[in-house]
């Protein structure tokens, strides 16, 4: 911890990862960790596998109740599997970090990535949203057959943040969004995505109390909105 202390010092902006082996178990985290250093490799789930996704929304909605979700670093899904971004989406309720080769992309597919990432570091640098999660009301914890979410809506300054919503081989292609942690008198915008497609204009007392509606055609899907402030 003395050593992690020191390297910060000399270099505020490393981000120190121990992975599961430095801790001594695999899915082990702790607050010395997540005090000293920045994040923990927790845990690895196939990258290739049809569930790999939903294990790691899984993993993350088990313990971001107790500690930070972006120290919690999970791999190894990969950006030239098929369906890679609905990886990155799955990974941006803890820290988006991908494997794999981007010289198996083509040009279209890391143009894609390019938008993707470039929307998540200009939101992060909005709202800052990566030090916060909060559950979603009405989604429980992430199986199969359900619909699961997360919220990262900066609570100090209710600017905004993010909003992801994954349906996973559930029968009902639709469900109703609701937020909270917003100020209840601002109005606020909901994007879709890094086209940044208006879904909604809402006070934040109407997205805590009514919502909005999200519609998934494909069974195992998901989607990331942002949310945005635009009143005082």
């Amino acid at each position: 911890m003395s050593l992690f202390d020191e390297l910060h010092e000399k270099a505020p902006d490393l981000f120190i990862d121990c992975t599961f082996e430095t801790a001594g178990k695999i899915q082990l985290m702790d607050y010395g960790i997540a005090k000293h250093a920045d994040g923990n490799w927790l845990s690895n789930v196939n990258g290739w596998s049809s569930n790999a996704n939903l294990r790691v929304r899984n993993l993350a909605w088990g313990r971001s109740p107790a500690l930070p979700a972006t120290s919690l670093v999970i791999g190894n899904l990969m950006m030239d599997r098929e369906d890679h971004i609905l990886a990155l989406k799955s990974l941006a309720g803890t820290l988006p970090i991908m494997l794999g080769d981007p010289r198996k992309l083509s040009d279209e597919e890391r143009k894609e990535f390019r938008s993707w990432t470039d929307w998540l570091k200009n939101l992060e640098d909005q709202h800052h949203f990566m030090s916060f999660r909060q559950d979603l009301p009405g989604f429980g914890e992430p199986a199969a057959g359900f619909w699961d979410g997360f919220a990262r809506i900066n609570v100090d300054t209710q600017s905004g943040g993010i909003v992801g919503v994954f349906r996973e081989n559930s029968a009902e292609s639709s469900r109703t969004v609701m937020v909270r942690d917003l100020n209840p008198e601002s109005k606020y915008d909901v994007f879709q995505g890094p086209d940044r497609k208006k879904v909604a204009t809402l006070t934040g007392k109407e997205l805590e109390e009514k919502g909005f509606i999200v519609h998934l055609e494909k069974r195992k899907d998901g989607e990331l909105f942002e949310i945005t402030r635009t009143t005082l």
